[in-house]
């Protein structure tokens, strides 16, 4: 998570950019930004930040929270992979099983690293003062991922991890929110105050063609 700070004339813009670790929770609940979850314990901190930055928009600051969902795609910069789904790749290409934690039913909403760029340059010059985005262009269990990893490496089919296993190999962090959880979340104010049309919308057909 980390935040960008342009001075514009007498005044600043703040574009915060939070990942999406608010919306781990362990069920099928769709969450819409007008309609957001109360933060569990670990992430009271993470939340208040992005109200903070909502709130300087009283103060003149054209402030925005960017909050985005699994990220996947090759990056154009310096550091080519997202987060989640390499871990899944390394795993792989390292047991030659490609497993996912649990029995793999667990959702989230993606989007590819373009059309997240895309949506940063529109919000740097269209955004609405005080606006929360959700960054989304489709979703994706983790067992429909895996099993399109699988046929990309050419392995069998994926198995399930226990939890216990899972943490051993990415942490708790990643286990439990970035690979065990559901996040699904719906984002209208991107396309509706931006204009922001994501043109990559599915991250199977990614996996299967591009990924490897």
């Amino acid at each position: 998570m980390w935040a960008v700070s342009a001075r514009t004339g007498p005044r600043y813009s703040s574009h915060h950019l939070a990942c999406q670790g608010v919306i781990h929770e362990r069920s099928d609940d769709l969450y819409y930004e007008s309609n957001l979850p109360q933060p569990t314990a670990d992430k009271t901190a993470r939340v208040a930040i992005d109200n903070l930055i909502l709130e300087a928009a009283r103060h003149g600051v054209n402030s925005a929270v960017i909050c985005n969902t699994l990220i996947y795609g090759h990056s154009l910069g310096v550091k080519r992979d997202s987060v989640q789904l390499p871990r899944l790749l390394k795993q792989a290409r390292k047991s030659g099983v490609v497993r996912h934690v649990g029995p793999g039913q667990n959702i989230w909403s993606n989007v590819h690293i373009e059309d997240v760029v895309e949506l940063y340059t529109l919000a740097l010059s269209r955004n609405r003062p005080g606006t929360f985005y959700f960054v989304e262009s489709g979703e994706a269990s983790f067992i429909e991922m895996t099993i399109a990893m699988a046929r990309a490496l050419n392995l069998d089919a994926p198995q399930g991890w226990p939890l216990a296993e899972a943490e051993a190999e990415w942490g708790y962090e990643m286990a439990n929110y970035g690979l065990g959880s559901n996040s699904r979340v719906r984002g209208t104010n991107a396309r509706e105050l931006l204009g922001w049309t994501p043109k990559r919308t599915s991250v199977v057909e990614w996996i299967l063609e591009e990924m490897v």
